[in-house]
């Protein structure tokens, strides 16, 4: 498994290696593709290659696309085969279960794919077939797809290799126009120039067309070709297969220049030889600095024999050629022994493999060479010298020698020494810093502290241990200290070893020679980190104090007890209406107290003061300034320091409260309304924590519905259980579309159980209140107890059809009252008087029916309204009495007009006639048999006396039968005694009170 990735990365490198990736169509692959298609008989036909997560299709028949993703691909199956992949159905193959190309469009059932393999064996593609319905595939058509196959990758073959070739050409005339420097020129056989680049035009003068087919002898001297040289240089480089020269050369302009060159004979692959080579350099300024370099040397080693310091040179392998004459009169060795082994033995056997590996490394590298090593003396003393080496090159960049020297350096050695113990006893970090912005010396501090070693942190790696927001402002502070020549100063954060920062102040001073320039800084860094710290946290704490301060409106007050001196700032001033400038002491604090919190506030102040208690003062007091008048509410708040159980100070706070205190009485007067609000309306609040689901109700769910406060269960869950079955899921429905909506108003009706299992008909109203997300957080709302109402509503509803029905009845009894008055009447006035009299009797019935609301009427109001007019200003004639029975509305109707006809009759004809009658009505309710009957009498005494009775019955008698007996089933007796007129009305008591006869008429 560990060498997949390895094969699959040379399968990518083997397929980039061709370059057909996203290339154009070319007609090639694309005939093999419609071969293919044609050979199996299928409509589609790929040459496709497999990439990095994708195939692309360098031809196509009957897909339509260029590339598709690899995971769903058909050909990354075929890429684990060794050949040929073939898929007659894919819907029944278990490798294509679920694969979007077979279960989704374009629905591909049938697969054939014979592998595009390289000679190595890597697979890179495939010629396939596809179609959307299974196929059987013949032998005959998958050797086809196999032979289209290696068609395909001859194709490829022979594209990169003609690529390859084309590009070997273009680089090899690159290389030769690029070599402007050199002068490459071939010739034939016969040194006759057959190609001339670029650099030889430069160097020689003559341009290819110039030179093509001329001898190359033409930019050698006379001499040299007088002597033979062209053709002698053709023999050597036949002979010894090249032939180098370093001589003088002709330019086309006749000058002359040294130049160093190599022929070299050109061979045809059977070996025959085809021409000749011919490379040449210009080398006359290298000569000229030859020579001149040798007189420098020679002055040099003039001045390095007098030099009091060690002068010495090396060749380029890192052999020491020569050493001054100082070198051997300090260690006594022998004049002109330069070796290894003589200068080895020199130096201290604690530092020679230390100081010759560093030598070695420097040599092999070509690189700087320091180091400081002690030097034995010739008298046996070790002193110690810092020796240095630098690589001499030539101008192109050639290795030619050594040139070092060695400095005494012992009394500097012996200074760091002392210097270091120093350091390494100081409890900062001590550094030394060159001029040019480097580091040149830590002490151990710095490397216990940051983990680094010195070769990471000298001389400029030390910049990686600052914070990254501190290093540009320490840069800028180091840049500028240099550059001005001043003390540097400043603080950064420095991570420790565990990467861990703290705070440290750095400082530098700068050091001069005797001359005044900088020669480098003395400096030093010093753990602050716990005082920044706590500077930090005091700077937190008066900014959180400040922010605290001004943001509520505080003010500070500090009363020193020893000194007796009362400090208040601005704000606490404002408080007793004081300006800046004002004295504060304590008598002024008392005298701007208002007179009736003068008292406690003293009484405050000694109580803190008294070192028996908790030294806290706390209290809440108006101001009262004397020069306008104005009250303020304050709260001061403060705390008692003691030294020795002596107090010494009362420091604390003061707050202006006065709009709080005004907020709270019209929080509790608002509370206060809202309470006997609540109670007056009778209707049931609630507050519901939508949070919490803990819903809070006012006592009116007591006192409307019967719930004493420990069977309320303070949940959402409790008030939705009450809501009547019917109605529960449309009210939970709608008050839940609110919550989860954005809406803030839901209102709703519903029945609620009382506690005792009646319902009472409810208009629920609730407002939601959101926090800033507009998430729903809270309800409140209230229960109105709409029982009445909707009873109300019903019986307007009923009262509506008893109304239409009354008004065509009354119509009726009219027409009847009219008719048979006009029947009976013998004049015009006779007639309008009865009838008017019938009629304001049976408005009057009407009135109390309507004052009752067509329900019922009690029947002494029924009497009253019948008689009132008959009764006049004697109202003693006529005596009533009987139980107050209420009547229902027909009954009521017909009762009314019949003691209306009786009085009418009596005030005519009977006891009503003369000034000495009377009336005697009475009524009561008989139970006989188990059923109740309603029994009236009307009886007229005093009046005319009847002789006889009538012997025609007139319409009065007529109306109170039909209205009385045929109305509600009673039974009508009338007696014409002697004395006067008897009526007796009796009925069934349920029909006087029957309610549903609106209903039934």
């Amino acid at each position: 498994m560990s060498s997949t990735p390895t094969r699959e990365t040379a399968r990518l490198r083997a397929l980039e290696s061709y370059r057909l990736l996203d290339t154009p169509r070319e007609s090639d692959f694309d005939e093999i593709a419609e071969a293919a298609a044609e050979l199996c008989d299928a409509p589609i036909g790929v040459v496709n290659l497999i990439g990095d997560g994708r195939q692309f299709f360098k031809a196509e028949v009957g897909l339509g696309v260029r590339e598709t993703p690899l995971e769903s691909s058909f050909c990354r199956q075929a890429l684990l085969q060794e050949d040929f992949l073939y898929v007659q159905d894919a819907a029944r193959d278990p490798r294509f279960i679920g694969n979007p190309l077979v279960v989704g469009d374009p629905g591909l059932r049938f697969y054939a794919g014979a592998l595009l393999k390289t000679p190595d064996g890597h697979p890179l593609g495939t010629v396939c077939v596809l179609d959307t319905k299974p196929h059987e595939l013949t032998e005959r058509q998958r050797k086809g797809l196999l032979r289209l196959a290696r068609q395909t990758m001859a194709q490829m073959e022979l594209r990169r290799s003609l690529r390859e070739q084309a590009e070997q050409r273009l680089l090899h005339e690159r290389i030769l126009d690029s070599a402007t420097d050199y002068a490459i020129i071939a010739t034939d056989a016969r040194g006759h120039v057959t190609r001339w680049n670029a650099g030889a035009e430069n160097v020689l003068g003559w341009s290819e067309a110039e030179m093509l087919g001329h001898a190359a002898a033409v930019f050698f001297t006379p001499e040299d070709r007088a002597e033979g040289r062209p053709e002698t240089e053709m023999a050597l480089a036949l002979q010894n297969g090249s032939a180098p020269d370093e001589r003088w050369h002709l330019r086309k302009d006749g000058s002359r220049f040294w130049a160093s060159g190599e022929l070299m004979p050109l061979k045809s692959d059977g070996g025959a030889i085809i021409g000749f080579l011919k490379i040449l350099r210009d080398r006359t300024e290298q000569r000229a600095t030859d020579a001149a370099l040798q007189a420098s040397e020679m002055r040099y080693r003039s001045l390095v024999e007098v030099s009091p310091q060690v002068v010495w040179f090396g060749d380029p392998e890192g052999n020491v050629t020569y050493c001054n004459a100082y070198w051997y009169d300090y260690t006594g060795l022998p004049s002109g022994v330069t070796g290894e082994a003589s200068w080895m033995s020199a130096i201290h056997p604690d530092y020679r493999e230390t100081t010759r590996q560093a030598w070695l490394a420097a040599a092999t590298s070509g690189q700087s060479y320091e180091i400081e090593f002690p030097l034995r003396r010739a008298d046996g003393e070790y002193r110690w010298f810092l020796s240095r080496a630098k690589p001499i090159h030539d101008p192109d960049g050639t290795l030619r020698s050594w040139i070092g020297t060695s400095l005494d350096i012992h009394e500097r050695k012996v200074a760091e020494r002392r210097f270091k113990a120093l350091t390494e006893l100081a409890p900062a970090i001590i550094w030394f810093g060159t001029p040019d912005g480097g580091v040149s010396y830590l002490n151990d501090r710095w490397f216990a502290y940051t983990g680094q070693t010195p070769e990471q942190a000298l001389p400029t790696g030390w910049a990686e241990v600052i914070h990254p927001d501190d290093l540009d402002g320490l840069l800028s502070v180091w840049d500028e200290a240099r550059a001005r020549e001043i003390v540097y100063d400043t603080e950064a954060r420095l991570r420790r070893y565990d990467g861990h920062y703290r705070w440290y102040l750095i400082r530098a001073e700068p050091m001069r020679d005797a001359g005044g320039a900088i020669t480098g800084w003395l400096g030093s860094n010093t753990d602050i980190h716990d005082r920044r710290q706590v500077e930090e946290d005091l700077r937190k704490a008066r900014e959180q104090l400040r922010l605290a301060v001004e943001a509520t409106g505080t003010g500070i007050f500090d009363y020193d007890l020893v000194a007796d001196v009362l400090e208040w700032d601005l704000r606490t001033r404002a408080f007793f209406g004081l300006g800046p400038d004002a004295p504060v002491n304590l008598e002024i604090y008392l005298a701007r107290l208002h007179p009736d919190d003068r008292a406690r506030a003293d009484e405050a102040v000694q109580a803190a003061l008294d070192p028996a208690g908790n030294g806290i003062y706390d209290i809440t007091y108006r101001t009262l300034t004397p020069e306008d008048g104005v009250e303020r509410w304050v709260s001061a708040k403060g705390q008692t320091l003691l030294e020795g159980g002596r107090p010494v100070r009362l420091i604390g706070t003061a707050r202006d409260v006065t709009e709080s205190r005004k907020a709270e009485q019209i929080l509790r007067e608002t509370e206060e309304r809202y309470r006997l609000a609540s109670r007056a309306t009778n209707d049931a609040i609630w507050d519901w924590s939508l949070a919490t689901n803990h819903l809070l109700w006012n006592e009116a769910l007591q006192t409307a519905h019967g719930y004493v406060p420990d069977a309320v269960e303070p949940t959402g869950d409790w008030w939705i259980a009450h809501i009547h079955p019917d109605d529960r899921a449309r009210v939970d429905a709608s008050i839940h579309a609110v919550i989860d909506g954005t809406g803030l108003v839901w209102s709703n009706e519903y029945r609620f159980q009382r506690a005792d299992g009646s319902y009472a008909s409810i208009l629920d109203r609730g407002y939601v209140i959101r926090d800033g997300n507009g998430r729903a957080i809270r309800m409140i709302g209230a229960m109105l107890d709409i029982t009445a109402r909707k009873r109300a509503e019903e019986h307007q509803r009923l009262l509506t059809g008893e109304l239409q029905h009354r008004v065509k009845n009354t119509l009726a009894l009219v027409q009847a009252i009219a008719s048979q008055t006009l029947r009976g009447a013998t004049d015009v006035d006779s007639m309008r008087e009865a009838f008017s009299s019938r009629l304001i009797s049976l408005g009057r019935a009407h009135d109390i029916l309507t004052a009752s609301s067509w329900t019922e009427a009690p029947i002494q109001e029924v009497v009253d309204g019948a008689l009132a007019v008959h009764r006049g200003v004697a109202p003693h004639r006529i005596r009533a009495r009987g139980p107050n029975v209420p009547l229902a509305a027909k009954p009521a109707l017909s009762l009314a007009l019949a003691l209306h006809e009786l009085a009418t009759n009596a005030t005519k004809y009977g006891a009503l006639a003369n000034e000495s009658g009377a009336v005697d009505l009475c009524w009561h309710v008989v139970h006989a048999d188990g059923i109740a009957r309603f029994c009236l009498t009307w009886s007229e005494q005093g009046g005319p006396p009847i002789l006889s009775p009538p012997t025609r019955r007139g319409f009065g008698s007529r109306l109170i039968e039909r209205s009385f007996a045929a109305e509600v089933g009673g039974q009508v007796l009338l007696t014409y005694a002697p004395t006067g007129l008897v009526c007796h009305l009796e009925a069934p008591l349920a029909a006087m009170q029957d309610h549903r006869d609106g209903a039934a008429a």
